[in-house]
C-alpha cells in the first residue's frame, strides 16, 4: 500500500501543498510548529476519516479559511485510488475515484496506516479511554463490520445515560430500557470478539518483538480486561451471558445513574516479566513494550489484507534510544514509511529515502537519497 501524491488546500497551517512520496522512506525535517506533523495527519485522515490528534474535524481548517481539503493518490490493491475529502465547519465530503462515500463505516479500511507518536509512547501510562481508541481505530481497519457495531454500542450506551438521568418519568420508558439492552448484550460480545481476538495476535506478535529488541531478557503479555460475565472472548454464548449480567445490575444501574456493563468499560493491561509495566516497567521498558505493540499492529494488518500499511512515524526517534531507533527503522522489513524530525542525525543510518525540508507550510526542497 503506497501514497503516491498527496494535495493539500487549507489544511492546518497550509495554503497549498502538493508532492510525491517515494515507495520506501520518506523523511521531512524542520523545526517545531513548521507543519511537519499536520502532513502525517492529513494522510491518516485519508485512511481512517479523523485526526490522530483527537481533534474535531474543523480544526484542520486554516484559520480564517471557510473549507480544506485533501486528495491522496494510492496504488494498493494492483490499482490506483484516488482519495479527496471537503472538510467545512459543518461536516465533510468523502470520494473515492469520484464517487461519493456516505458513510465512515464504508471506507474506513481501505487505505490501511499505523501511526505511531510520542503521544503512543504513553498507551500504558494512561488511563482506560488511550487504550480503547487504540484497539478501536486499529480493529477498525481490520473489520469492515466492527465500527458499524461500535456506533450502534455507543448509540446505545448513549439512550441508556438519557434514561439513567430522568427522574419522574423514568419509569415510563423501563421497557425500553430492557430491549437497549438485550440489543447492547448483543453488540457488546461482538465488539468483545474482535477486542480479544486483535489482542491475542498483538501479544504473540509483540512478544517475539519485545524479545528481539531486548535480547531475550523480557516476555511481554497482555491481558484483555473485558466483562466480569465473560470468561472466554471466544465462546459463542457471550451474548447470553452478558444479557443475564445486564438483568443482575439493573438496579445498580438505576440507582447509581451509571452504565455499569458494557464494551465502554473494556480495557487491557500489558506485563513485562510477569508485572503490570504501568506499575513496574521502566521508561526504556515501556518505550520497548509500545514499540512492539506498535510494529505487531503493522504485522498483523499486513497480514490480515496481503497489503503493508502505510507506516506514519512522527517524531519519535528522539524518544527512542540508538538500538531501538535501529530496530524501528531498519531490522525489520516494511512499506512505505513517512518520518519526521527536527534532527536528521537521527536518521543517517538509512540508506535510502526521499528527504523533504519544511518551514511555515512550504516544502523548501526534496532530495533524493
Amino acid at each position: 500500500m503506497i501514497i503516491k501524491k498527496l494535495t493539500l488546500k487549507n489544511f492546518r497551517n497550509y495554503d497549498f501543498a502538493e508532492l510525491e512520496f517515494s515507495d520506501s522512506r520518506n523523511l521531512f525535517f524542520g523545526e517545531n510548529a513548521q507543519g511537519k506533523t499536520n502532513l502525517l495527519e492529513a494522510v491518516f485522515y485519508l485512511s481512517c476519516l479523523k485526526t490522530f490528534r483527537g481533534s474535531r474535524d474543523s480544526d484542520v481548517i486554516k484559520t480564517g479559511c471557510s473549507e480544506a481539503s485533501i486528495k491522496g493518490i494510492f496504488d494498493c490493491y494492483g490499482r490506483k485510488i484516488e482519495v479527496f475529502c471537503e472538510i467545512t465547519r459543518t461536516g465533510r465530503k468523502l470520494f473515492v475515484n469520484g464517487i461519493r462515500e456516505m458513510r465512515p463505516s464504508d471506507h474506513i479500511g481501505l487505505i490501511k496506516t499505523v501511526s505511531f507518536s510520542p503521544d503512543d509512547l504513553q498507551l500504558i501510562k494512561e488511563g482506560p479511554a488511550e487504550r480503547r481508541r487504540f484497539m478501536n481505530i486499529s480493529v477498525s481497519q481490520l473489520r469492515p463490520g466492527y465500527i458499524k457495531a461500535l456506533h450502534e454500542h455507543n448509540k446505545i450506551i448513549e439512550n441508556k445515560r438519557k434514561i439513567l438521568k430522568m427522574e419522574e418519568e423514568r419509569a415510563s420508558y423501563l421497557d425500553f430500557y430492557d430491549v437497549l439492552n438485550e440489543k447492547l448484550a448483543k453488540v457488546s460480545a461482538y465488539l468483545t470478539l474482535e477486542r480479544g481476538r486483535f489482542l491475542k495476535n498483538i501479544e504473540e506478535t509483540a512478544n517475539r518483538v519485545e524479545a528481539q529488541i531486548s535480547g531475550g531478557r523480557e516476555e511481554l503479555k497482555i491481558v484483555y480486561n473485558h466483562d466480569s460475565a465473560i470468561e472466554d472472548v471466544f465462546d459463542e454464548e457471550n451474548k447470553a451471558r452478558i444479557y443475564e449480567h445486564l438483568k443482575k445490575r439493573k438496579e445498580a444501574e438505576l440507582a447509581s445513574g451509571m452504565c455499569l456493563v458494557g464494551s465502554h468499560r473494556d480495557d487491557f493491561t500489558v506485563y513485562i516479566n510477569g508485572k503490570s509495566a504501568r506499575d513496574f516497567a521502566s521508561q526504556g521498558q515501556i518505550r520497548s513494550a509500545v514499540l512492539a505493540i506498535k510494529v505487531a499492529e503493522h504485522e498483523i494488518t499486513e497480514k490480515d489484507s496481503g497489503e503493508k500499511p502505510i507506516f506514519l512515524l512522527d517524531d519519535v526517534l528522539s524518544e527512542l534510544d540508538p538500538t531501538r531507533r535501529s530496530f524501528l527503522l531498519n531490522d525489520i522489513g516494511r512499506g512505505q514509511t513517512i518520518i519526521t524530525g527536527c534532527d536528521p542525525s537521527m536518521f543517517s543510518e538509512l540508506s535510502h529515502g526521499r528527504i523533504f525540508t519544511i518551514s511555515g507550510g512550504e516544502i523548501a526542497n526534496k532530495t533524493e537519497n
